[in-house]
């Protein structure tokens, strides 16, 4: 009778024992599903915005304290290099011979105020380059220089940032989709001057081992050079695929 009530016991203590284990791991397993959770909204809340929302951040590094960034974001439509040739006045070969201060679309170029407060709902920065053109590969102008506008920009208080408008370098040999700004935002503020069709998609960076590059891509100069000459889609590559 006692080897039965202590077998009895000892059953009890082992159930509750695994009883008491299973709460245990189950409020662990909680922990880690709320962090993941919490990982998941950061990252959610860190990726790009919409096409018609800006995200305002304090910039606080070394060279830009107390600067506020505007980051504007929007869906970027794909163009092939069919559709590139297509929608550009002018295909040209140059070299980025300077970066002007970027401008306010504002009748005198300024910001408003001294607050982003003061910002009007269509007020947007703007950014010159001039490119010292090489060769024109579609419809040969007259100039031997021209100016490509970006959109975005800083000042001493605001950084205004568009993700799909291309980067430049002073220096860097590019070949470049453009035409004539008759966007309403920009079009009527300075001198005459062009956008690159596609964003970031109509600008290569032409480098010394004969690549054409774009964010992500690249494609051989030549069978690009070939390709705009006789109207096909020449082989891009990723450099995803390289580091396969």
């Amino acid at each position: 009778m006692i080897n039965r009530t202590i077998k009895y016991g000892l059953l009890i203590v082992g159930l509750l024992s695994i009883l008491v284990l299973s709460i245990i791991l189950s409020n662990y397993s909680a922990m880690d599903t709320q962090k993941n959770t919490t990982d998941e909204y950061f990252q959610e809340v860190s990726s790009p915005l919409s096409s018609n929302e800006a995200l305002y951040v304090q910039d606080n590094t070394a060279e830009s304290v107390n600067k506020t960034t505007i980051s504007i974001s929007a869906s970027l439509a794909y163009l092939n290099f069919t559709e590139l040739n297509q929608r550009s006045e002018s295909i040209v070969i140059g070299t980025v011979k300077e970066i002007l201060p970027a401008k306010w679309n504002t009748p005198d170029g300024k910001r408003r105020g001294d607050t982003i407060e003061n910002l009007g709902e269509y007020d947007a920065m703007y950014t010159d380059v001039i490119i010292s053109v090489d060769q024109y590969l579609k419809n040969p102008l007259e100039q031997k220089e021209i100016r490509v506008r970006i959109q975005g920009g800083e000042d001493e208080v605001v950084k205004m940032a568009f993700g799909s408008e291309p980067s430049f370098k002073e220096g860097e040999k590019v070949l470049l989709y453009v035409s004539k700004d008759v966007s309403t935002m920009f079009k009527d503020f300075g001198p005459e001057h062009y956008l690159v069709i596609g964003a970031s998609l109509g600008k290569f960076t032409l480098t010394d081992d004969g690549l054409a590059v774009r964010e992500y891509e690249y494609v051989d100069q030549k069978e690009l050079l070939d390709a705009i000459e006789k109207g096909y889609e020449p082989e891009i590559k990723s450099f995803e695929e390289v580091k396969e």
